[in-house]
């Protein structure tokens, strides 16, 4: 599930087991690409917000690949692949207004989020957030 880089965008790449229990491992990766990127706190908890919020849609899967696309002005990430057809729902429909669903946190806390498809037929969904000018 690598991303495509160019020569201003820098990679990292993590695959963890799913699991609250590796969590704080996700975080970590996180935290040091905020810390890389400059991220303010606001934007890395609305980061790691929808991150774990998707990890915990997935449900009962071994394991995910998190693929971190740095460039100096955003970072996009790449969760999956995940087999839930309960996410590409909750994403691909309309908001439900007074419900906190997946796809309401994520238009909340990213600037954007979007499904590809990977090799193996299983879902990748994107996200991203702008860098703030500092």
């Amino acid at each position: 599930m690598s991303a495509p880089t160019t020569p201003d965008t820098e990679l990292v790449e993590l695959e963890t087991p799913i699991g609250r229990e590796w969590e704080p491992v996700v975080r970590l990766v996180l935290g040091g690409v905020a810390d890389r990127l400059g991220l303010g706190f606001e934007e890395l908890d609305d980061l790691q917000l929808a991150v774990e919020r998707l990890l915990a849609e997935a449900g009962a899967q071994p394991s995910v690949k998190l693929a971190l696309e740095l460039s100096p002005d955003r970072v996009r990430a790449h969760v999956g692949p995940l087999r839930a057809a309960t996410i590409a729902a909750a994403l691909q429909g309309p908001s439900v207004p007074g419900q906190l669903g997946l796809r309401r946190v994520l238009e909340t806390v990213v600037d954007s989020f979007g499904l590809d498809d990977s090799a193996e037929g299983e879902l990748v969904v994107r996200l991203e957030k702008r860098v703030p000018r500092r």
